[in-house]
């Protein structure tokens, strides 16, 4: 039989095991996990992407024309890299498996005409998205590159 003096025991143990023991092994074991994790996967963490260049987003507003033989559209340039690109906001007809895309990006008053291979297209609410690889860019892509990198820092 439990007599009041093992009750007040017992009622004390319950804060002291819920409000200090049992967060300090939590937290204990996820630190360990983490640290497993990082010694297991030598450097490299889960869903990063490897990239030759680094990307960045340009300024807000920056438009681009593109151009697939007779037709031409507007687009949002959304990340951009040395070899690659992003544009959003495009019409739904437009890039129905395109080959070869021509860009222009307008950019410290300068007309960067580049020519683009879509890789992948994503439909969003306000159309179409698409990425692709920069297959000729002008002599002065990497100077824009710099500069616009500059500005958006």
């Amino acid at each position: 039989m439990l007599y009041h003096p093992d009750y007040i025991m017992y009622i004390w143990l319950f804060p002291v095991f819920f409000l200090l023991i049992l967060p300090l092994s939590l937290t204990l074991i996820g630190f360990l996990l983490r640290l497993t994790r990082s010694s297991f996967l030598t450097g490299e963490r889960v869903g990063k992407e490897k990239r030759k260049y680094p990307r960045f987003t340009l300024y807000e507003g920056t438009f681009a024309e593109i151009s697939a033989g007779e037709l031409t559209c507007t687009g949002l340039v959304c990340d951009i890299s040395r070899l690659g690109i992003s544009l959003k906001h495009l019409p739904d007809k437009f890039f129905d498996k395109m080959d070869k895309l021509k860009v222009v990006i307008r950019g410290y008053g300068v007309d960067h005409n580049l020519l683009i291979k879509p890789k992948w297209v994503s439909v969003t609410e306000s159309g179409k998205q698409i990425g692709a690889e920069i297959d000729d860019a002008p002599s002065g892509w990497s100077q824009f590159l710099i500069q616009s990198n500059k500005m958006a820092s």
